[in-house]
Formats: structure tokens, sequence, C-alpha cells
């Protein structure tokens, strides 16, 4: 079981560092997006990150598979609409872990078939992010989940008090935005975040 924590653009970032300081030790995965960043500000970003205490193995970065083998970084993240593919990444950088984006059961099997290590499916609750957009739920989740041999983390809308839900479908993990960064205290939902999965939770 595993948890992704992904940075976001509502606040600044060393703001966000700040916040991370402390909640490290919780977190498994920080995942660098942000889109509008030019790869100089993105490696800036990585090295404030490494100054805190996070390794570089822990950090996947999303989209630059070149930058991320480059740097060292644990891993890259594709989008859904990214025209990259595992194998494409794999052949260049073979030590990379290749999660990818999916938003149903087809893009999920097509995206597991082609190599890629886990998937982010969702958004599983209602999303700030994404308006407009109804949310998947919990059985197209368990649907994806039971459909593919690789770890499949969900997002969208997670809090604390879903995760005992959002377990019984069988999900590998979790990635969150909102729920972190948006907290009154961010580094006390690291840890329930980082419960996770544990045969004894409960939802408080």
């Amino acid at each position: 079981m595993t948890w992704h924590l992904i940075t976001t653009n509502n606040c600044p970032f060393h703001i966000q560092v700040r916040q991370l300081r402390h909640a490290l030790k919780n977190i498994d995965i920080v995942h660098i997006r942000d889109k509008e960043a030019s790869l100089q500000r993105l490696k800036q970003q990585i090295d404030q990150l490494c100054k805190i205490g996070l390794r570089r193995e822990r950090i996947v970065l999303n989209e630059h598979a070149e930058a991320a083998a480059a740097w060292d970084l644990g891993g890259v993240h594709l989008p859904s609409n990214s025209s990259l593919t595992a194998k494409d990444v794999k052949n260049k950088a073979p030590n990379l872990q290749v999660g990818a984006s999916v938003h149903n059961l087809e893009e999920a099997k097509a995206r597991a078939e082609e190599g890629v290590d886990y998937l982010y499916y969702g958004h599983i609750y209602p999303s700030a992010s994404k308006p407009d957009v109804p949310p998947r739920g919990t059985a197209a989740l368990q649907s994806v989940v039971q459909s593919v041999r690789i770890p499949v983390l969900a997002i969208g809308g997670i809090t604390r008090d879903r995760l005992g839900e959002i377990s019984r479908t069988g999900a590998s993990g979790i990635a969150l935005i909102s729920g972190f960064w948006e907290a009154e205290k961010p580094e006390e939902e690291a840890i329930q975040f980082n419960r996770f999965g544990q045969m004894n939770y409960e939802t408080t």
C-alpha cells in the first residue's frame, strides 16, 4: 500500500516545501506536477525538496521522462493525453518507474498492456478541479483493480473518512492533492493517509 502526494499550483512552492518538511516521513512518493514550469524551475523545485531530506528515488516527475532519468529520480508519470508509452520511456531509461493516469477501463487495460508500473484512476469522488465531470465512483475503481495486474491508485476527492471505502476496492494506494494541501494541519493528515490499507484502520 502506498500513497502519492501531488504538488499544487494553488500554493507557492516555498510554502509547500515548508508544509512538507515535517510530513515527509509519512509520505511515500512526492509527485512534482507543474505543467507551466520550465525544466529549470522544475529542477529548482526538486533541489528544494532534496534539501529538506526527500530522497530522489521518492520523487516522481510529471511527463518529463528524459529529465527524470537525467536527475536520477524514482519515476515519471504520464498524463492521460501523453503520446509517450512505457516502452518509449524504458527503452531509454530502464530504471525509471513509469505511471500513467487513466479515466476508464479501456485506457487502464491499454496502459497496463504497454508495461506501465502503476495507474492513477479517477476521479473517484466529486473534485473541485473537475466540477463539470461526474465522479467515477468506487464500483468503477474496483472494476479497474480487478481487470489489471498492476497497482491502481485512487485519485480525486480523497479524504481520510473515505479511506476505508477505497481500501475495500482492493486499490493499492491513493494519490492526493487538496486532501493534503488544503488541510488545516497537513502533517497530521499525512499520518492518517499513511495508515491507508492497515487491516485495523478505523475512520475518524
